[in-house]
Protein backbone atom coordinates (compact mmCIF):
# COMPACT_ATOMS: atom_id res chain seq x y z
CA UNK A 1 0.00 0.00 0.00
CA UNK A 2 3.16 2.32 0.49
CA UNK A 3 4.46 2.15 -2.42
CA UNK A 4 1.24 2.58 -4.04
CA UNK A 5 0.61 5.67 -2.41
CA UNK A 6 4.16 6.74 -3.14
CA UNK A 7 4.06 5.60 -6.58
CA UNK A 8 0.83 8.58 -6.73
CA UNK A 9 2.04 11.06 -5.02
CA UNK A 10 5.08 10.66 -7.97
CA UNK A 11 3.02 11.03 -10.11
CA UNK A 12 0.54 13.75 -8.91
CA UNK A 13 4.18 15.68 -7.88
CA UNK A 14 5.03 15.21 -11.80
CA UNK A 15 1.73 15.98 -13.11
CA UNK A 16 1.65 19.53 -10.99
CA UNK A 17 5.89 19.81 -12.53
CA UNK A 18 4.68 19.43 -15.82
CA UNK A 19 1.88 22.02 -15.45
CA UNK A 20 3.18 25.24 -13.82
CA UNK A 21 6.71 26.11 -12.78
CA UNK A 22 7.61 29.02 -10.14
CA UNK A 23 10.48 31.20 -10.81
CA UNK A 24 11.86 34.29 -8.80
CA UNK A 25 8.09 34.50 -7.77
CA UNK A 26 6.90 34.72 -11.13
CA UNK A 27 4.98 31.77 -12.93
CA UNK A 28 6.12 30.00 -15.79
CA UNK A 29 3.34 27.52 -17.31
CA UNK A 30 3.69 24.88 -19.40
CA UNK A 31 0.37 23.04 -21.23
CA UNK A 32 0.32 20.30 -23.88
CA UNK A 33 4.03 21.44 -25.67
CA UNK A 34 3.36 25.30 -25.33
CA UNK A 35 5.16 27.17 -22.53
CA UNK A 36 3.32 30.43 -20.71
CA UNK A 37 4.79 33.15 -18.59
CA UNK A 38 2.12 35.31 -17.10
CA UNK A 39 -0.49 33.36 -18.40
CA UNK A 40 -1.67 29.68 -17.35
CA UNK A 41 -3.32 29.09 -20.66
CA UNK A 42 -0.64 29.40 -23.31
CA UNK A 43 -1.87 29.35 -27.03
CA UNK A 44 1.24 28.96 -28.64
CA UNK A 45 4.83 27.66 -28.24
CA UNK A 46 5.71 30.34 -26.13
CA UNK A 47 3.06 33.01 -24.60
CA UNK A 48 4.21 35.83 -22.95
CA UNK A 49 1.88 37.96 -21.03
CA UNK A 50 2.20 40.95 -18.67
CA UNK A 51 0.03 44.31 -19.06
CA UNK A 52 2.03 46.45 -17.15
CA UNK A 53 5.71 46.56 -18.96
CA UNK A 54 7.38 45.21 -22.17
CA UNK A 55 6.35 41.60 -22.97
CA UNK A 56 9.63 40.73 -24.55
CA UNK A 57 12.87 42.68 -23.36
CA UNK A 58 16.36 41.87 -25.68
CA UNK A 59 19.75 43.27 -24.78
CA UNK A 60 22.76 43.63 -25.91
CA UNK A 61 26.23 45.05 -24.83
CA UNK A 62 26.01 48.20 -26.90
CA UNK A 63 29.12 50.32 -26.35
CA UNK A 64 28.01 53.43 -28.74
CA UNK A 65 29.31 52.43 -31.91
CA UNK A 66 27.64 53.53 -34.86
CA UNK A 67 24.76 50.94 -36.44
CA UNK A 68 24.97 48.77 -33.57
CA UNK A 69 22.03 46.48 -32.97
CA UNK A 70 19.92 46.45 -29.11
CA UNK A 71 18.74 43.19 -30.37
CA UNK A 72 16.90 41.00 -33.32
CA UNK A 73 14.59 38.53 -33.58
CA UNK A 74 15.24 36.14 -36.34
CA UNK A 75 13.01 33.06 -37.95
CA UNK A 76 14.57 31.09 -40.28
CA UNK A 77 14.31 27.68 -42.24
CA UNK A 78 17.46 25.92 -42.25
CA UNK A 79 15.98 23.80 -45.39
CA UNK A 80 15.49 26.54 -47.30
CA UNK A 81 18.75 28.63 -45.83
CA UNK A 82 17.07 31.83 -45.70
CA UNK A 83 14.66 33.45 -43.03
CA UNK A 84 13.03 36.59 -41.55
CA UNK A 85 14.77 38.85 -39.19
CA UNK A 86 13.25 41.96 -37.33
CA UNK A 87 16.13 43.89 -35.70
CA UNK A 88 16.16 47.44 -33.02
CA UNK A 89 19.75 48.91 -32.92
CA UNK A 90 20.89 52.96 -31.94
CA UNK A 91 23.67 54.49 -33.62
CA UNK A 92 26.59 56.92 -32.21
CA UNK A 93 24.50 59.99 -32.47
CA UNK A 94 21.66 58.87 -30.71
CA UNK A 95 19.02 57.64 -33.65
CA UNK A 96 16.89 54.67 -32.86
CA UNK A 97 15.90 52.71 -36.00
CA UNK A 98 14.32 49.91 -36.87
CA UNK A 99 14.75 47.33 -39.69
CA UNK A 100 13.05 44.47 -40.83
CA UNK A 101 15.22 41.74 -43.46
CA UNK A 102 13.52 39.12 -46.04
CA UNK A 103 15.74 36.43 -47.36
CA UNK A 104 18.74 36.31 -44.61
CA UNK A 105 20.42 33.94 -45.49
CA UNK A 106 22.12 31.34 -42.61
CA UNK A 107 25.89 33.12 -42.83
CA UNK A 108 23.69 36.61 -42.15
CA UNK A 109 23.94 38.18 -45.12
CA UNK A 110 20.74 40.31 -46.02
CA UNK A 111 20.05 39.54 -49.89
CA UNK A 112 17.00 41.08 -50.77
CA UNK A 113 15.57 44.30 -49.44
CA UNK A 114 14.62 45.70 -46.55
CA UNK A 115 12.48 48.41 -44.88
CA UNK A 116 13.25 50.32 -41.73
CA UNK A 117 12.18 54.31 -39.79
CA UNK A 118 14.97 56.30 -39.25
CA UNK A 119 14.93 58.92 -36.41
CA UNK A 120 17.54 61.42 -37.56
CA UNK A 121 15.24 62.03 -40.90
CA UNK A 122 11.78 60.99 -40.14
CA UNK A 123 11.22 58.67 -42.81
CA UNK A 124 10.30 55.00 -43.77
CA UNK A 125 13.20 53.98 -46.12
CA UNK A 126 13.22 51.08 -48.24
CA UNK A 127 16.43 49.77 -49.54
CA UNK A 128 18.45 47.28 -51.91
CA UNK A 129 20.04 44.07 -49.95
CA UNK A 130 23.23 44.91 -48.46
CA UNK A 131 26.13 42.01 -46.27
CA UNK A 132 25.14 41.74 -42.80
CA UNK A 133 24.29 45.39 -41.10
CA UNK A 134 26.01 47.72 -43.65
CA UNK A 135 22.79 49.76 -43.85
CA UNK A 136 24.87 52.65 -45.87
CA UNK A 137 23.87 52.81 -49.38
CA UNK A 138 21.41 54.86 -51.35
CA UNK A 139 17.77 54.81 -50.20
CA UNK A 140 15.18 53.08 -53.17
CA UNK A 141 11.96 54.40 -51.47
CA UNK A 142 11.72 56.93 -48.80
CA UNK A 143 8.16 57.99 -47.04
CA UNK A 144 8.92 61.21 -44.16
CA UNK A 145 6.53 61.99 -41.80
CA UNK A 146 5.03 64.58 -43.40
CA UNK A 147 3.07 61.96 -45.94
CA UNK A 148 5.71 62.17 -48.62
CA UNK A 149 6.97 59.69 -51.13
CA UNK A 150 10.52 59.47 -52.37
CA UNK A 151 11.38 57.28 -55.18
CA UNK A 152 15.42 56.86 -56.49
CA UNK A 153 16.03 59.91 -54.69
CA UNK A 154 18.92 58.07 -52.20
CA UNK A 155 19.73 61.31 -49.70
CA UNK A 156 18.24 63.83 -51.19
CA UNK A 157 15.47 65.30 -49.48
CA UNK A 158 12.30 65.56 -50.81
CA UNK A 159 11.67 69.15 -52.12
CA UNK A 160 9.43 70.94 -49.63
CA UNK A 161 6.11 71.20 -50.66
CA UNK A 162 6.17 67.40 -52.70
CA UNK A 163 4.07 65.12 -51.86
CA UNK A 164 5.97 62.68 -54.19
CA UNK A 165 9.49 63.03 -55.42
CA UNK A 166 10.77 60.82 -58.17
CA UNK A 167 14.36 60.84 -59.10
CA UNK A 168 14.17 58.70 -62.30
CA UNK A 169 11.55 58.08 -65.52
CA UNK A 170 8.27 57.94 -65.30
CA UNK A 171 6.37 55.56 -67.56
CA UNK A 172 2.33 55.60 -67.30
CA UNK A 173 -0.45 55.41 -69.41
CA UNK A 174 -2.43 58.95 -68.24
CA UNK A 175 -1.37 61.55 -66.05
CA UNK A 176 -4.24 63.83 -64.76
CA UNK A 177 -3.75 67.43 -64.05
CA UNK A 178 -5.82 69.83 -61.92
CA UNK A 179 -6.51 72.92 -62.52
CA UNK A 180 -8.38 76.75 -62.06
CA UNK A 181 -9.17 77.36 -65.65
CA UNK A 182 -7.67 77.64 -68.99
CA UNK A 183 -6.65 81.15 -70.80
CA UNK A 184 -9.75 81.39 -73.18
CA UNK A 185 -9.66 85.30 -71.86
CA UNK A 186 -8.02 85.39 -75.01
CA UNK A 187 -11.23 85.22 -76.68
CA UNK A 188 -12.33 87.96 -74.76
CA UNK A 189 -13.33 90.96 -76.44
CA UNK A 190 -11.41 93.24 -74.50
CA UNK A 191 -8.28 90.95 -74.48
CA UNK A 192 -5.45 93.14 -75.47
CA UNK A 193 -3.14 90.77 -78.41
CA UNK A 194 0.21 92.20 -79.19
CA UNK A 195 0.98 93.17 -82.45
CA UNK A 196 3.53 90.90 -83.92
CA UNK A 197 6.06 93.67 -83.94
CA UNK A 198 5.55 93.70 -80.28
CA UNK A 199 6.37 90.03 -80.60
CA UNK A 200 9.26 90.30 -82.20
CA UNK A 201 10.60 93.00 -79.88
CA UNK A 202 10.60 91.02 -77.08
CA UNK A 203 11.63 88.06 -78.60
CA UNK A 204 14.99 89.71 -79.85
CA UNK A 205 15.74 91.27 -76.20
CA UNK A 206 14.45 88.49 -74.10
CA UNK A 207 15.05 85.43 -75.95
CA UNK A 208 11.97 83.62 -75.15
CA UNK A 209 8.15 84.57 -76.12
CA UNK A 210 5.63 86.43 -73.59
CA UNK A 211 4.34 84.56 -70.86
CA UNK A 212 6.79 81.50 -71.33
CA UNK A 213 9.39 80.90 -68.56
CA UNK A 214 13.11 81.35 -69.97
CA UNK A 215 15.41 77.90 -70.04
CA UNK A 216 17.42 79.16 -67.49
CA UNK A 217 14.16 79.85 -65.00
CA UNK A 218 13.23 76.04 -66.37
CA UNK A 219 16.43 74.61 -65.35
CA UNK A 220 16.78 76.46 -61.82
CA UNK A 221 12.90 76.31 -60.59
CA UNK A 222 11.86 72.93 -62.61
CA UNK A 223 8.31 73.21 -64.65
CA UNK A 224 4.66 72.71 -63.39
CA UNK A 225 3.30 70.90 -66.36
CA UNK A 226 -0.24 71.93 -65.80
CA UNK A 227 0.85 75.86 -66.25
CA UNK A 228 2.94 75.09 -68.73
CA UNK A 229 0.26 73.64 -71.32
CA UNK A 230 -2.03 75.90 -70.43
CA UNK A 231 0.71 78.80 -71.44
CA UNK A 232 1.06 76.94 -74.42
CA UNK A 233 -2.76 76.43 -75.15
CA UNK A 234 -2.77 80.37 -74.34
CA UNK A 235 0.00 80.75 -77.17
CA UNK A 236 -1.77 78.60 -79.72
CA UNK A 237 -5.11 80.61 -78.90
CA UNK A 238 -3.13 83.76 -79.61
CA UNK A 239 -1.91 82.17 -83.04
CA UNK A 240 -5.17 81.44 -83.93
CA UNK A 241 -6.41 85.07 -83.62
CA UNK A 242 -3.14 86.24 -85.72
CA UNK A 243 -3.79 83.66 -88.29
CA UNK A 244 -7.47 84.98 -88.08
CA UNK A 245 -6.66 88.84 -88.87
CA UNK A 246 -4.29 87.52 -91.41
CA UNK A 247 -6.87 85.63 -93.33
CA UNK A 248 -8.84 88.71 -93.39
CA UNK A 249 -6.34 90.82 -94.53
CA UNK A 250 -5.00 88.34 -97.44
CA UNK A 251 -9.26 88.67 -98.04
CA UNK A 252 -8.87 92.11 -98.15
CA UNK A 253 -6.20 92.75 -100.49
CA UNK A 254 -7.34 89.99 -102.74
CA UNK A 255 -10.15 91.91 -103.08
CA UNK A 256 -8.65 94.91 -104.03
CA UNK A 257 -6.42 93.32 -106.52
CA UNK A 258 -9.72 92.02 -107.99
CA UNK A 259 -11.49 95.18 -108.50
CA UNK A 260 -8.16 96.75 -110.04
CA UNK A 261 -8.02 93.89 -112.68
CA UNK A 262 -11.50 94.71 -113.42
Amino acid sequence: MKKVLAVLAFVLIAAASQAQWLTNGTSIYYSTGNVGIGTSAPGTPLHVVNATAANIRLESAYAGSALQNLGAIQMRSPGFNQGFAMAFRRNAAGYQDMLQTCNLSLSGNVNAEFMYFRFDTQKWEMRAGVADVEFLNTGKISLNNGGAVGIGMGVTAIPAGAKLAIAGKVVCKEIEVTLTGLPDFVFSSDYKLRSLYDVENFININKHLPEVPSAKEVVENGLNLGDMNATLLQKVEELTLYMIQLQKENDALKARVSNLEK
